[in-house]
């Protein structure tokens, strides 16, 4: 501050104040805002000190200073007249939101370039740009009603015409027919297309058994009796596996068939319409799901 570096040092000041807030700090503060002509920003500054200071030496300097810049102050007041008053209505300066309980009161500002934009709902945006002298100025900005944005005109000769400040809207996505239902049911039918492999193989192998079994043993004479019922039980138990196969791999059927049928994608029921716009031609494509 003492080379003139006014802004290096105003945020100096207000670094230190952040980390640890201080009357003394706030004092000094002020005084490099105002020595930067920063009037209003001064103002707060000393009037933050006032309203924290202990000692009395400190208090007779913040008031002083409080008292002096007050008459140097300059005001932005902002406008917003009850018919502008749309549901949803919201202001900024410069890109802050401004309360509502500023709307239409004058507050004290450094000078300088000032942006003031509002937003609503349904509404164009509006914005206007003002400037603010440093000292003893006093500058008014009125907020207008906002204008309406059209949804839907029906141009001559009949059709729908849309107006949407967003761009034409584009296809009504598909979802995906290979649904997380969809893909268990073709695990599941995996799953029995391999018990029907295995049920058919181990079936196989019954027949040939059986087969061995009536070799070693005829009905005239028995060359083997005990290799032939071995051979007669291993055919059995390997049958039984097989009908057991064939039964998993019925039941995996249904069960992935019904899983594929019911996972479907859903489907929105409705309407949608997307503008076709060409020069000198405007209309829309309906689109509809029953």
């Amino acid at each position: 501050m003492a080379s003139g570096e006014y802004g290096k040092a105003c945020d100096a000041f207000e670094g230190s104040n952040r980390i640890e807030p201080r009357a003394g700090t706030l004092i000094r503060l002020g005084d490099c805002r105002e020595k930067n002509n920063q009037f209003a920003s001064a103002w707060s500054a000393y009037s933050d000190a006032l309203s924290r200071v202990k000692d009395p030496k400190k208090r007779e300097i913040a008031q002083a200073k409080v008292s002096a810049l007050e008459p140097r102050l300059s005001f932005l007041t902002i406008s917003v007249p009850d018919e502008s008053r749309v549901t949803g209505l919201a202001i900024t300066r410069n890109g802050k939101p401004v309360d509502k309980v500023l709307w239409n009161r004058g507050a004290p500002v450094d000078g300088g370039e000032y942006v003031i934009a509002g937003r609503a709902p349904g509404h164009e945006e509006w914005s206007t740009k003002v400037t603010v002298k440093p000292e003893g100025d006093k500058v008014a900005v009125e907020v207008p009603r906002f204008k309406e944005l059209a949804v839907l005109t029906p141009p001559p000769g009949g059709g729908i015409d849309i107006i949407d400040d967003d761009g034409p809207a584009g296809p009504v996505d598909e979802p995906s027919a290979l649904t997380s239902r969809r893909k268990i049911a073709l695990g599941v039918a995996g799953a029995g297309v391999v018990a029907l492999v295995g049920g058919a193989i181990l079936g196989t192998q019954a027949k040939g058994l059986e087969q061995e079994a009536h070799d070693a043993c005829d009905m005239v004479v028995c060359v083997d009796f005990a290799e032939a019922n071995e051979a007669l039980d291993e055919a059995r138990g390997k049958a039984r596996l097989a009908n057991l196969g064939y039964g998993v791999a019925v039941v995996a059927g249904a069960g992935a068939a019904v899983l594929w049928f019911t996972g479907g994608p859903k489907r929105a029921d409705g309407l949608a319409i997307a503008p076709q716009l060409a020069p000198g031609l405007a209309g829309a494509v309906v689109q509809g799901r029953f």
